[in-house]
């Protein structure tokens, strides 16, 4: 009980970042956006661990976290990309049933006990995928192109990817290999800007909205970190993975997102897919 409840936060956290990152990404360019969001990271996660030390750091913490921070780079540039071309409600789905069903179907191989709930629960998520990914009309009818479902796909498999290394990291390194993330992924994206820095055109508005998103996914990972530690893989990558709600619901407000019939019924099933991979 206590993994869901942590892990919803992480999703209330994770989905009021993303859609911040979204509209940042549709003023500034996404590569910019998710430096900057990442380099909060770095300033963030050294105060969390003088607050939570860890007991204990070893290489395969140090190496785990590497591995994390460089497919959570292509993640969150996949994410933001994703975001600045498609629609928000469309793209959160996706990205979050992948990302939820690919750590528990981790935890099937090497194991871990999934009941019924879960195996249908991941069959679903890939049926949302194609339902919401399916479009009839003009690019510009249902906003959202091919390009944004592949930048999609690639950020939620980077997503399962970066949790299911976080998840082999020990309990005794604490929030370590977070920060061991972010300065990994944070040194790519300056190689990345400092070879693009001619086309990237600066815009300080959406600099700040990329600076609180980097807050608030900082503070989801952290709660994600925490989810991960206490109970199961599964529980905390699919409980989590309901962001798609948070984000839905300020882009249906704030930007007055509408959907079709039919990406509605996707949209849905990518939500039972990620409570049904939840349960036990």
């Amino acid at each position: 009980m206590l993994t869901a409840l942590i892990s919803t936060l992480t999703a209330t956290l994770f989905g009021s970042a993303d859609f911040l990152g979204g509209v940042a990404s549709r003023k500034a360019p996404a590569l910019l956006v998710s430096a900057v969001m990442f380099a909060m990271g770095c300033i963030i996660f050294p105060v969390v661990l003088l607050v939570a030390r860890p007991v204990a750091v070893g290489n395969a913490d140090i190496a785990w976290g590497s591995v994390s921070g460089v497919v959570g780079m292509v993640g969150v540039l996949s994410l933001y990309a994703a975001l600045a071309i498609g629609r928000m409600s469309i793209v959160a789905p996706i990205t979050a049933a992948l990302g939820g069903a690919g750590p528990a179907a981790f935890d099937l191989l090497r194991g871990q006990h999934v009941g019924a709930a879960g195996l249908v629960g991941m069959a679903l998520a890939v049926v949302s995928v194609v339902v919401v990914s399916t479009t009839t009309g003009t690019v510009e009818e249902h906003g959202m192109p091919t390009k944004a479902v592949v930048f999609s796909v690639i950020a939620g498999s980077c997503f399962a990817t970066s949790l299911v290394a976080l998840s082999l990291t020990s309990p005794e390194s604490g929030f370590a290999p977070l920060l061991v993330a972010r300065i990994v992924g944070t040194l790519g994206f300056g190689v990345a800007l400092f070879v693009r820095r001619r086309e990237i055109a600066l815009h300080p508005g959406s600099m700040w909205t990329a600076a609180l998103t980097g807050v608030l996914d900082a503070g989801a990972n952290v709660t994600m970190l925490t989810a991960v530690r206490i109970g199961p893989l599964a529980v905390a990558a699919v409980v989590g993975g309901l962001y798609p709600v948070a984000t839905m619901l300020l882009a249906r407000v704030f930007l007055a997102e509408r959907l079709k019939r039919h990406q509605v019924a996707g949209v849905a099933l990518a939500l039972v897919a990620v409570v049904l991979t939840a349960l036990p």
